[in-house]
């Protein structure tokens, strides 16, 4: 594998475990994070802004928050006066707004890849994540060597153009937000008729209601276990930008969206079952 310059933003809850497995890999990596005192126990060289961690890279990267921080990042690539050849933008954001960022680049020589992931911070922290791609086949080449030290290449899908990574994104979080709330309501309706949820949780894993959710999540959700690894602000944003996709109502993901706007936000989303069951503080 070659060992390149990454030029990284973002050390929140997933960037610094994604930024931990770069320079375990080997790969020399500068860091521009928004919060500095977050970035400091982090395995890479700290940059005071955008512009200088991009400069002189050969690989970006950037995993932030929404769609106008996407745009500053981009903004500071392009300020550059030697941009990195591909940016691997793994952020969860509008695909419109990707698509445009992806002229933006491709006017200064940049190739955009948008490369959402799926695995939380366990999977940031592992370098197991799930990596959803859209964007040029030559570019995505280019950006392996970053790619597998953060994800895992069998779980690696070039989903098309650029944007259809993000489209992948969102309509699996969407599956998260429904999913997450349906098995809340069908174990509450089996904790009022007296079946021990836990136990309501062992029989379905073994019939047809199994899912990841109820696999992986819901342990620490029947914990009361709301600490976040993927924050109700987040998902709500994602259904938002899914909702824009669809350009019309969702029978299921509205509901679920009414249902997670009445939790505090900084809350993992596995709280929504605390609107539909009984469960420990």
């Amino acid at each position: 594998m070659a060992l390149v310059r990454i030029g990284f933003v973002g050390a929140g809850l997933m960037g610094s475990g994604m930024v931990r497995n770069l320079a375990e890999a080997g790969h020399d990596v500068h860091l521009h994070a928004r919060t500095p005192e977050r970035a400091r126990d982090l395995p890479a060289t700290l940059a005071g802004s955008i512009v200088e961690v991009m400069d002189g890279a050969d690989l970006a990267c950037s995993c932030v928050t929404d769609s106008p921080d996407v745009r500053e990042v981009v903004a500071g690539l392009l300020e550059a006066s030697s941009p990195p050849p591909v940016l691997v933008e793994m952020s969860t954001i509008s695909p419109a707004v990707a698509r445009e960022l992806a002229g933006d680049c491709a006017a200064r020589g940049v190739a955009y890849l948008d490369c959402p992931v799926s695995g939380g911070p366990a999977g940031a922290a592992a370098g197991t994540l799930a990596i959803m791609c859209g964007g040029e086949a030559g570019a995505l080449t280019r950006a392996i060597p970053a790619l597998d030290a953060m994800g895992d290449p069998e779980r690696r899908v070039h989903c098309g153009p650029v944007g259809l990574g993000l489209v992948a994104k969102l309509v699996n979080n969407l599956l998260v937000a429904v999913i997450s709330a349906g098995t809340a309501e069908a174990l509450g309706v089996a904790q009022r008729a007296g079946l021990d949820p836990a136990l309501a949780r062992e029989v379905i894993m073994g019939a047809s209601g199994d899912s990841w959710q109820l696999r992986t999540h819901y342990p620490k959700v029947l914990a009361g276990d709301h600490r976040p690894g993927f924050t109700t602000v987040n998902l709500l944003k994602d259904l938002g930008h899914v909702r824009d996709l669809a350009g019309a109502p969702l029978a299921f993901g509205d509901t679920a969206r009414e249902l997670l706007e009445r939790i505090p936000p900084e809350l993992d989303y596995g709280a929504v079952a605390r609107l539909l069951m009984d469960l420990p503080d």
